[in-house]
């Protein structure tokens, strides 16, 4: 344990902040405790800023002009836009990782959103442990399943799909040697550990039985200072990307009675400008600790992603404003636990203010927010991040 182990990180699939900030959160205390690091990025140079102590180099991938399923329905459709519904891309996929981990002999494979990686690491002797948040790990079903239930099905179609990614899988798998699949989601359990970095109430498809439900990593932060202009007001903690209407959002709220901070990162200078001399209004710059401010706040309005979970555990109640289907899928399980309020996607601001009034003024939200809190009160991020290290540090089994 106490021997200096060479560890490989992953990424190859999704948006990127939330898979680089967990994976970073992970490499920063491998590199503490003396062990080097292989980060295998899709994007390298945003690997190396998160993790300047590692050797950052280029995921293996295969380039296609647009994606066959750009509104990805399961992960057969996901595996198949990279590359992995066809053998000729598989081998490729596969002797490029297989060059990179002979190149760097890694004893332990980190892999967030990877299926490519994962796939070519099948039968080496190394450890194999899973990072991700349950979006893109599947329950153990011979269907994998949806990553859209919201749409009228096609399943017919959909298993056709899986049934020639299936196909295309066990193919390269025998020619290796290697155990085909019964099905898809068998590969996804097809290594020593996983790690979910979520809750079990918040898990896309869950929850699971046979994973670690881990929380949310500490990530540190300023704490955000709030405007007093209204005494005893309510407090609205605002965390959202710039999008079209953001302004008329935030406008519509500073006319209500209530004191306002608002973490937009790369808002542009004109809004910015827009926005000043409004008293209960403060625009928050840098990193925010996210903890610390929910517990400060009375409701929070974010997008999704890891900051529902995170404002839940401080027992504060959530709004969320989704963008994309992995959001919408967070908003609904959270929804599902009445500390949250899901909005349609494009919800007009008059609707979204009228909401944020109905969540302060029902007390039901910040109950349930509160006994969803006090289950996980003895959940440390410290201690659930000594575990993931220790997971990927043991002997190979």
């Amino acid at each position: 344990m106490n021997s200096r182990r060479t560890i490989m990180l992953t990424w190859e699939m999704g948006g990127g902040h939330g898979h680089l900030v967990r994976l970073g959160r992970v490499g920063k205390a491998l590199v503490k405790a003396g062990h080097r690091l292989i980060f295998v990025s899709r994007d390298v140079a945003a690997a190396r800023h998160q993790l300047p102590e590692a050797i950052c180099l280029q995921a293996p991938f295969h380039l296609v002009p647009a994606p066959p399923y750009p509104k990805a329905a399961n992960l057969a459709e996901v595996m198949d836009n990279i590359g992995l519904g066809h053998a000729d891309s598989i081998a490729g996929l596969t002797a490029s990782w297989l060059t990179l981990i002979e190149r760097t002999r890694p004893d332990a494979v980190a892999m967030d959103f990877s299926p490519c990686a994962l796939l070519a690491v099948q039968g080496l002797p190394l450890r194999r442990v899973l990072i991700d948040n349950g979006y893109s790990h599947p329950t153990n079903t011979p269907t994998l399943p949806s990553l859209r239930p919201w749409e009228s099905g096609y399943a017919d179609f959909h298993g056709r799909i899986e049934t020639r990614v299936l196909s295309a899988v066990n193919a390269s798998l025998v020619e290796r040697g290697l155990k085909p699949l019964a099905h898809l989601s068998e590969l996804f359990r097809r290594v020593d550990d996983i790690h979910l970095m979520t809750l079990s109430e918040l898990d896309h498809s869950g929850p699971k039985s046979h994973v670690h439900y881990r929380g949310y990593l500490d990530h540190g932060g300023q704490t955000p200072a709030w405007p007093e202009h209204y005494p005893d007001a309510p407090r609205l903690l605002i965390m959202l990307k710039p999008f079209p209407g953001l302004v008329t959002l935030l406008k519509a709220l500073i006319k209500q009675r209530l004191n306002l901070v608002a973490a937009v990162p790369g808002l542009d200078a004109g809004s910015q400008a827009a926005l000043a001399g409004n008293k209960n209004l403060a625009l928050h710059e840098g990193w925010l600790d996210l903890r610390a401010a929910a517990r400060q706040a009375d409701l929070v309005l974010c997008a999704g992603g890891d900051a529902v979970g995170i404002v839940l555990l401080q027992g504060a109640p959530v709004c969320v404003l989704p963008f994309f289907d992995e959001q919408r899928l967070t908003a609904e399980k959270a929804a599902a636990t009445g500390a949250a309020l899901a909005m349609p996607i494009g919800v007009p601001s008059e609707t979204l203010v009228a909401a944020i009034e109905h969540m302060l003024a029902e007390p039901s939200y910040a109950q349930q927010a509160t006994k969803l809190a006090a289950r996980y009160r003895g959940l440390d991020p410290e201690v659930e991040l000594g575990a993931i290290v220790g997971s990927l540090l043991e002997p190979e089994g």
